[in-house]
């Protein structure tokens, strides 16, 4: 797996049910899992039937190396250059689906994360007017970060515009999180393993939500 920091494990600005402004039922997550370059045919099938089987997940689509050069050449048609040296063989396949079920998005992406063949699984808020006001980030730490280093973290995240009501998560609590939000939702709270990194958790009044790749 690819690591850009050391002390990150992944960064996810994900709708958590506390901390969004709009209720619950009117939000849905689209979900985007990119494959492991020497990724199998057995892998890539049987990531397809573990995401099908999650719950609340559908629309679930494949989308190949051609279909996603064509993407980003549509997305970055104002910026040619970014695109300059790029083939569609350096493109990543990936798996998109929609999470109906905007509590148990975290699980989902827990899990996912796990399966052999995936490399990267992103969350983001599907495309909706108005955006919601008000979202939840969640900051994973790597379990060896230090006192000093989770402190730098903590300045950096309280430095962003509208970052508010930070809480900190050891592992346990992290872990019991997320179980407890898809309780009674198929057998997904099974299927999450305790996790060795530590969470920080804040509102955030940013409209939008990313996550970066491992």
């Amino acid at each position: 797996m690819r690591r850009i920091a050391p002390v990150l494990a992944l960064l996810l600005l994900v709708a958590l049910p506390a901390c969004t402004s709009e209720p619950e039922g009117s939000r849905h997550t689209t979900l985007t899992l990119l494959l492991n370059n020497d990724v199998t045919a057995e892998q890539k099938s049987a990531v397809e039937q573990r995401l099908r089987a999650m719950p609340s997940v559908e629309n679930v689509a494949f989308e190949n190396r051609e279909q996603a050069y064509e993407h980003q050449k549509e997305l970055l048609k104002d910026k040619p250059d970014l695109l300059a040296d790029a083939k569609p063989e350096h493109m990543p396949e990936s798996f998109h689906a929609t999470v109906t079920d905007v509590s148990v998005a975290e699980a989902v992406d827990l899990v996912m994360a796990t399966v052999d063949g995936v490399e990267w699984v992103g969350l983001q808020i599907a495309a909706a007017k108005p955006l919601p006001s008000r979202i939840g980030v969640i900051l994973r730490l790597e379990p060896g970060v230090t006192d000093e280093q989770r402190a730098t973290v903590e300045k950096g995240v309280r430095a962003l515009r509208g970052a508010e009501s930070m809480t900190f998560e050891g592992s346990d609590a992290a872990y019991e999180r997320p179980r407890r939000q898809c309780r009674g939702k198929g057998e997904l709270a099974t299927q999450l393993t305790p996790p060795r990194w530590h969470v920080r958790r804040c509102g955030s009044g940013s409209p939008w939500i990313t996550k970066s790749p491992r």
